[in-house]
């Protein structure tokens, strides 16, 4: 069965050639994220790359029960049959090119170097095959920089590169070291003498994300590559959900419950100086027998005791003549609670639940990271440490508080006296003990939790905002498979005037609203074919479009002010929001940005359009959707506009000074569901803060013609969005649930009714509310005098403070408080506001559509006081249907 049909996989290669190490460790905490996105993971242990561990092509056995549930092992098929691919000449390599203890003259080296590259170019069509066969999405190479195999890591950069190109893959690959030739057993110059010259050094590709765990391995890195390479310092990430249910492991060992116990979880080699737990165990327990305590210090050792035999039998003897063997146990390789399936008694987190301090006593020279020391700050116990090389960058800096044992690559010896007594006196303070654990692991959760997963799935974009980046557009997106091709194109494709407008000055940040279809796969297809355009996902697990859009509106204004801060500037920067099921223009984003800076613009709105051809056989319809926009082109130029989700940007300082997008809930069938006005509400608020609204007419957005395909009686009728003064956004998406009629046009009483609703919705909100908002623009401003004419300018003046004091309202920034006011005000001003129009927009606008017929009672000296009762009811909700409750086209 050919395999390509099958989900896209996830393949992580280590070169660490053991079951199991703290990197397969790190790779089983991203194999369990990604398996939650529903991505099959395959893991390559290693056992065809490294020579050094025993472990040479031999077969998986117990390995597989290991990983089970979590990863498929896999390996790499066929290597036996390419010449050149065995021990004896991997060695050859090792010994004569990268550690040169056996010398070559020029002409060998050259002749070896050419059966190299042969053979990798071997290993990287079984690679290509390999990865094919298995749909391979994710690639995550675990250290494979260190020179223990040329040829493997030679033959990556060869299969990469291919199967990038011919899958049009962006950065499809995590290539992750945790260790590098400069800090991995220094002092015994296992990779040779620098340069190294032919160890594989990274190189810039389109492919890949290189990663590593400190700023010093970061640094060396990219100082020793031939070209430029950036390289991320993404630190291990632990998890700090406490075990509810832990195996009582003191119990088991009968430990007293008043005894110390010592936990070392540690591969058992001699680098990492199990001797040192041991010589500590020993002066803890003379030190309280010393001072005639019935406490007594236990060391659990978890570590497979057949990595290095002979070591272990050397500690063992060690034990034996410090007389410690009835209080050191070594508990065989215990697996972490992450691993399923494993046959063990107890776990790693079962351990550090029993200790009371975890030990780390390593050599200076050979550790880059130091997962116990995270691991257990994340089970809130305290832990002692060596000053190894990398300490103080890894937890140091941050203020962990713990003993540490001094150690420097001159000095690497045994604990001393003062750090002896650091730890007896933390060990006899159990205050202090617990004040110390908690403090740390607050600490803990706050600077050690770290999603390397962004790194892959975001194909390691940065998260940092680019030092030229002024535009953020923001893309709320739920379920909108079916539009998004279309719409990230529009968006992909923006093009500028003088070209400040490109793919290094404006982001879109994509904010999931729990898509449930393939939303996500097809941004995430989209973005690895543009790499050019920096694409961020965010989720928000609110449901509705309203907090997605302040989701996504509040990070981009928090990364824009973090950029800031970082370069010490202060520019300005435009938060842009789009909706996911209309495309732009091309020049969308430059006439709206340009508008607003030409002009000193705090707010832009842009100019909507419905594709003609979609309305060839609807002639009616369209012709008042035209009306309408005709209307909102000629009161957004007079006005400045009001922002729709469709398409405004605003600058981020004034949107940070009003506190961003105000979310209203309203009742819809006894729920809380979220008020749609989200958008006109804030510029309603931008505007009363002294913001400038700019209206760009260049600005182009295509509106979706679905609201008017799908449910076009509802439109006609003036309940699109809901009726009685509930706002709520339709399912409308083709292929939803709901009835799809067939294409009609409207007939002629439906689409005067049609019209009517349109603009009645139109005329309070665009042609009221700007005045209302700030009555003096009706004595000041000249384009708005002539619009409405000097003596109903006057009026109109006089009549908003009246009504402003009638109904005590202070200001008319609260959600909503803009309705009734405005309501009263279009039946007072009817005729002449209709009059206005008219002269503005031309006569095909017509007369104000008949009053209510409650009204018709209603003595003409009584006429406002009953439009006020009329607006201001808010129990049957007739003035919110007489208005289209909130929208229409």
């Amino acid at each position: 069965m050919n395999r390509l049909s099958f989900k896209p996989s996830a393949l992580f290669i280590s070169f660490d050639a053991v079951a199991m190490s703290g990197i397969t460790v790190e790779a089983l905490k991203i194999a369990k994220k990604i398996q939650q996105k529903n991505i099959p993971c395959y893991l390559d242990l290693g056992y065809d790359i490294k020579i050094d561990k025993g472990n040479f092509n031999k077969p998986y056995k117990d390995e597989y029960a290991q990983y089970q549930g979590i990863f498929t092992l896999t390996r790499l098929p066929g290597l036996t049959t390419i010449p050149d691919y065995n021990q004896t000449f991997l060695h050859k390599v090792y010994t004569c090119l990268i550690i040169q203890s056996t010398p070559i003259n020029a002409e060998q080296k050259k002749h070896l170097l050419q059966r190299v590259e042969h053979c990798a170019q071997q290993v990287a069509d079984a690679l290509y095959q390999h990865w094919q066969t298995h749909n391979v999405r994710y690639l995550i190479v675990e250290n494979g920089t260190l020179p223990e195999n040329i040829i493997y890591t030679r033959a990556l950069y060869i299969a990469i590169k291919q199967y990038g190109q011919a899958k049009n893959l962006a950065r499809f690959v995590l290539w992750r070291d945790h260790d590098l030739m400069w800090n991995s057993e220094k002092g015994a110059q296992k990779y040779g003498p620098p340069p190294w010259p032919h160890a594989v050094k990274p190189i810039h590709s389109p492919h890949i994300s290189y990663v590593t765990l400190n700023n010093d391995l970061k640094e060396k890195l990219e100082r020793w590559c031939d070209e430029p390479v950036e390289i991320q310092v993404k630190k291990n990430t632990y998890d700090f959900t406490l075990k509810t249910s832990p195996k009582s492991l003191r119990k088991k060992l009968n430990i007293s419950d008043t005894d110390i116990v010592i936990a070392r979880t540690t591969r058992i080699i001699p680098q990492k100086r199990i001797d040192r737990d041991i010589i500590l165990t020993h002066r803890l327990n003379q030190l309280f027998l010393r001072d005639a305590s019935p406490r007594k210090v236990w060391l659990l050792i978890a570590g497979d005791e057949n990595e290095n035999y002979t070591h272990y039998k050397q500690l063992r003897q060690h034990i034996d003549w410090l007389q410690l063997t009835d209080c050191v146990c070594f508990l065989g390789s215990l697996p972490h609670d992450c691993m399923p399936n494993v046959s063990s008694d107890w776990s790693i987190e079962d351990l550090y639940h029993a200790c009371d301090l975890v030990s780390f006593l390593t050599s200076w020279d050979y550790d880059s990271y130091g997962n116990p020391v995270g691991e257990a700050i994340s089970s809130k116990r305290c832990y002692i440490s060596s000053q190894y090389e990398y300490y103080q960058e890894v937890y140091g800096q941050y203020g962990f508080q713990a003993p540490i044992m001094p150690t420097s690559f001159a000095d690497d010896g045994l604990p001393q006296d003062a750090f002896i007594a650091d730890v007896y006196a933390l060990l006899n303070d159990a205050v202090r003990m617990q004040n110390v654990a908690e403090e740390n692991y607050q600490l803990g959760k706050r600077v050690l939790t770290n999603d390397i997963l962004d790194t892959l799935l975001c194909d390691g974009r940065r998260k940092t905002m680019r030092d030229n980046i002024f535009v953020s557009v923001v893309l709320p997106v739920f379920n909108e498979s079916e539009r998004l091709e279309s719409v990230l194109q529009s968006l992909y494709q923006q093009e500028s005037i003088g070209k400040w407008i490109n793919h290094q000055t404006y982001e879109v940040i994509i904010v999931d609203n729990n898509s449930t279809d393939d939303s996500l796969d097809k941004i995430n297809q989209f973005r690895q074919r543009h790499p050019q355009m920096d694409i961020h996902i965010i989720k928000e697990s609110i449901q509705g479009v309203s907090s997605a859009r302040k989701r996504g509106m509040d990070y981009a204004s928090l990364r824009a002010k973090t950029r800031d801060h970082r370069l010490g500037i202060k520019n300005k920067h435009y938060i842009v929001s789009a909706d996911a099921d209309c495309t732009v223009d091309p020049y969308w984003l430059y006439a709206l940005i340009n508008e607003m800076m030409r002009h000193g613009g705090d707010l832009g709105t842009c100019n909507y359009f419905y594709d003609e051809q979609a309305f060839q056989q609807r002639p009616n319809l369209f012709n008042e959707i035209q009306k309408t926009l005709r209307c909102r082109a000629f009161s957004f130029s007079l006005f400045g506009g009001f922002p729709d989700g469709k398409g405004f940007a605003v600058e981020r300082e004034l949107y940070d000074k009003i506190g961003g997008i105000e979310i209203f809930y309203q009742l819809n069938k006894g729920k809380f569901v979220e008020h749609l006005s989200d958008d006109w509400d804030f510029g309603i608020r931008a505007i009363a803060w002294g913001g400038k609204a700019i209206y760009a007419h260049e600005s182009r957005v295509e509106i979706n013609s679905r609201r008017v395909d799908t449910i076009l009686d509802e439109v006609i009728t003036g309940i699109a969005y809901g009726q009685d003064g509930t706002i709520i956004m339709k399912d409308v998406r083709p292929d939803s649930e709901n009835h799809r009629p067939a294409l009609r046009d409207t007939t002629t009483a439906e689409t005067l009714q049609a019209w009517y609703y349109s603009i009645k919705d139109y005329m309070p909100k665009n042609i009221i509310l700007p005045v209302l908002l700030n009555p003096a623009r009706l004595l000041e401003e000249a384009a708005i005098r002539d619009f409405f004419g000097a003596p109903v300018a006057d009026r109109l003046y006089q009549r908003i403070h009246e009504i402003k004091y009638e109904m005590r309202i202070i200001d008319f920034k609260p959600i909503h408080a803009y309705k009734t006011p405005a309501y009263r005000l279009y039946f007072e001003f009817r005729d002449e506001l209709f009059a206005a129009l008219r002269r503005a927009v031309g006569d095909d606008i017509g007369f104000p559509p008949p009053l209510p017929p409650c009204f018709e009672e209603v003595a003409p000296e009584d006429f406002n006081r009953f439009v006020w009762y009329y607006c201001e009811d808010r129990e049957s909700g007739e003035a919110h249907n007489y208005f289209a409750n909130g929208g229409v086209f």
